[in-house]
């Protein structure tokens, strides 16, 4: 049961708003002024509310000043919901600035009310466990079948002085792998060398560069698929040539496309060793890795699970450069500490707008859809986790008593022997 704070001076809508909070299973405590809700607030401590409904104009004050007192104190992770009769954009801006986790008029909506509130304590149990990423690990991340396919390879390629071709979509992590390769090698404390190369670079540039490339170290081409005809020919004689620099080229694929548009002559030298970077949309159950990743440095701490259901979702043409641009973007526009389903961009916040929705869910009610998404998601998140719930409730962004509800929600409470590895659950 949450507790919700209620900020009103009108005795009628404030023991409405208390009627139906009960209503949904919370706990209404109602305040009739601002004095009277900072002495609820001192009296009940950090943590004991979920979320606050406050009017903006009380007898007393202003409700906004109220609400730039919880940002300031011990009560700033508090969603706090603003409430007026007078529908204006200065005031809507300047609670939505100043922290507000939403804006509501008068008289209310209230299947709309309802749903804000259940948003905001969403949003408040997620604040209480936050996704963090390890300092100590590399760049690339992932812990897919893809993926660790992928690093096997590297594994391989880092015991090795053959070439190299590195080969994805744009954003995939090319060259987080050509980095992790030269890294772990016996050549990672001489220089790794980064030439970028084009469909304008020609013969002179390219020896030029070639000749430059000191000894010892690694020599990355990034770019490799791009260069005219006549330069990918003398790149790939060079190549085959016996040079003190270890060569790891990187080669753009389309969208959707398997091979690189590279010479034959070019190809056969390059692709002694050959990584494929598999794009996002097939390595999915990494994205709550990469998202803890990408909230390192923001002001975000966490997101909700209808964002991460949405992040999990979509196509991502752009790939992980892509994923962690728009989860900058959605910390920037948060409301508190926790990114929302309305933070992500439109086409990602609502399933029909999704760039390729998961074919199981077409032709289902909304509301079918969205549980067998979420039971997908649990079981995803379980068998990454190997079993231990409190693992998989950090890989999804909720507490670990909220994966407990939905694991019984959703029928999956029990585990069969060996399904997860046969550790004990966390």
């Amino acid at each position: 049961m949450s507790t919700i704070l209620i900020v009103d001076d009108e005795k009628g809508i404030r023991d409405g708003l208390a009627t139906a909070v009960a209503r949904v299973g919370h706990r209404a405590v109602t305040a009739p002024s601002l004095a009277e809700a900072r002495a609820r607030l001192l009296e009940a401590g950090a943590g004991t509310f979920d979320c606050a409904l406050v009017d903006i104009r009380l007898k007393d004050g202003s409700g906004l000043d109220l609400l730039r007192e919880l940002q300031a104190g011990r009560h700033r992770d508090l969603p706090v919901i603003m409430a007026t009769a007078y529908d204006d954009s200065e005031r809507t801006i300047e609670a939505m600035r100043d922290g507000a986790f939403d804006y509501l008029t008068k008289p209310f909506d209230l299947p709309r009310l309802m749903a804000t509130v259940e948003r905001a304590v969403k949003q408040r149990r997620a604040s209480e466990t936050t996704i963090e990423a390890s300092a100590e690990s590399p760049p690339l991340v992932g812990r897919s079948a893809a993926m660790h396919a992928v690093w096997k390879r590297i594994g391989r390629s880092a015991g090795s002085d053959a070439p190299v071709l590195v080969k994805g979509e744009g954003g995939a992590g090319k060259k987080l792998v050509a980095r992790a390769i030269h890294d772990y090698s016996r050549r990672a404390s001489a220089p790794l060398t980064n030439v970028r190369v084009d469909a304008s670079t020609d013969l002179p540039e390219l020896r030029a560069a070639l000749a430059a490339a000191p000894s010892g170290g690694t020599l990355l081409i990034d770019g490799a698929g791009d260069l005219p005809p006549a330069v990918q020919s003398h790149l790939g004689s060079w190549v085959a040539e016996e040079h003190p620099v270890r060569v790891i080229a990187l080669a753009r694929l389309a969208h959707g496309a398997a091979e690189v548009p590279l010479l034959p002559e070019l190809y056969y030298q390059l692709a002694v060793i050959e990584i494929s970077v598999p794009p996002l949309r097939e390595r999915r159950s990494d994205i709550p890795l990469l998202v803890s990743r990408a909230l390192s440095g923001t002001r975000a701490r966490a997101i909700s699970e209808e964002a991460m259901a949405a992040l999990v979702r979509h196509d991502w043409p752009g790939n992980v450069r892509e994923l962690f641009l728009c989860i900058r973007r959605a910390a920037e526009m948060c409301r508190g500490e926790v990114i929302d389903a309305d933070d992500l961009p439109p086409e990602l916040a609502m399933p029909g707008l999704a760039s390729e929705p998961a074919d199981p869910y077409l032709g289902l009610p909304l509301r079918e859809a969205l549980a067998r998404l979420e039971r997908d998601l649990l079981s995803a998140a379980l068998r990454r986790a190997d079993g231990n719930r409190t693992v998989a409730a950090r890989l999804l962004g909720i507490p670990r008593p909220q994966l407990y509800t939905k694991l019984e929600e959703h029928g999956l409470s029990e585990r069969k022997p060996g399904s997860a590895g046969g550790k004990a659950p966390g």
